[in-house]
């Protein structure tokens, strides 16, 4: 089987779902609650897409095996992960942290020590049922994610802990995009940073008063300071090169901006030659079909299947990818709403802002 450097081609990370099953109905999620919930790419299509990515390219970041699924519904995912890791890949293990409860998937995590995130996202008590579809008190869910933390924590598997924020901290910008009819992200993720802050100081008091041993080192004065450890707006790569808040050595919260809020195919379209993205990021669904970012959840925009071609045959000269990546190619129109507005007018102020970026 022919190995390819996917970097080549502009990505630096491949997502495998492997089973289509997912155990919550976030209400932030891009898309309808998924419907197929049995979907399984059978194990040696895995293998074979993973066998095509070579591990020496040095500019390829790491596998991971989610998309709009949860892994660890999948009674496969450790044997996957190991077979990855013994050919030299680098795993990020993805979670909603809902079956971290289990015996044998922490015992597995445990011994295969993938660099994880977990997605707690919400921890409002008020908004925590509407954002995450789930029947569970928050505390008893965020249980779960902190005994699993109290077992791996200072240990060599490096975790972070994922939550929600628009990020609206400038008022006057709010409502500017409010009265221009522009995303402000979702209603069940909290606004503001001031608001998260203190949100996550009371989020972990709770838990402090629950058990002295596990936060009996974290000083829960310095989150109020917030400064020293968000360094995050809107813009993704602020949220990857946030510092974060760490709760043990191994082991830290991180705040997520939320770009949507939104469910993409209600959104109106810009102009493609309005936008480009350069998307980082390679799925295979779990019917096979190769698509171009991690927020492809069916085959309306696949690149091909990855049960009758190669990552190469499918990569190479692709003009979906260069239309995507450059102004003046044609674009999809799932692609065009992606990029898009919740309201016409929104459109039209989104695609005057990107002209005047693209020409000035």
């Amino acid at each position: 089987m022919q190995k390819i450097n996917l970097s080549d081609f502009g990505f630096r990370q491949l997502q495998i779902e492997t089973k289509a099953a997912c155990n919550m109905e976030c209400s932030f999620c891009p898309y309808p609650l998924k419907e197929d919930k049995v979907t399984t790419l059978d194990f040696n299509e895995i293998k074979k897409v993973i066998d095509q990515v070579n591990p020496e390219d040095k500019n390829f970041k790491y596998i991971t095996f989610s998309q709009f699924n949860e892994p660890l519904l999948d009674n496969r995912i450790f044997q996957i992960i190991e077979y990855a890791k013994n050919l030299g890949h680098k795993i990020f293990f993805i979670t909603n942290g809902l079956l971290l409860n289990k015996k044998k998937n922490i015992d597995e995590l445990m011994r295969l020590k993938p660099d994880m995130k977990i997605s707690l996202q919400i921890i409002e008590k008020s908004k925590h049922y509407e954002g995450r579809g789930l029947n569970m008190e928050l505390a008893k869910y965020s249980k779960t994610i902190f005994d699993f933390c109290e077992v791996a924590k200072n240990g060599d598997i490096n975790i972070k802990i994922d939550i929600g924020c628009n990020f609206n901290d400038n008022k006057i910008k709010y409502y500017l995009k409010k009265f221009l009819g522009l995303q402000t992200g979702d209603p069940t993720i909290v606004n503001d940073k001031k608001s998260i802050l203190k949100d996550l100081k009371q989020f972990l008091q709770d838990f402090s008063n629950n058990d002295q041993n596990y936060f009996d080192k974290i000083n829960l004065s310095e989150i109020t300071k917030g400064n020293n450890f968000i360094k995050s707006d809107s813009r993704l790569e602020h949220y990857i090169n946030q510092n974060g808040f760490k709760i043990a050595d191994n082991i830290e919260i991180k705040f997520k901006p939320f770009f949507y809020g939104r469910k993409i195919s209600k959104f109106y379209k810009i102009p493609s030659s309005a936008f480009l993205c350069k998307s980082e990021i390679l799925g295979i669904l779990s019917d096979g079909s190769i698509v171009p970012c991690c927020l492809a959840y069916d085959d309306s925009i696949a690149l091909g299947n990855s049960k009758k071609q190669t990552l190469f045959q499918v990569l190479e000269k692709n003009e979906f990818i260069k239309n995507l990546r450059k102004y003046d190619g044609k674009k999809h129109d799932v692609c065009r709403k992606c990029f898009g507005e919740p309201t016409k007018r929104g459109v039209f102020f989104r695609t005057t802002s990107n002209y005047i970026k693209r020409f000035t």
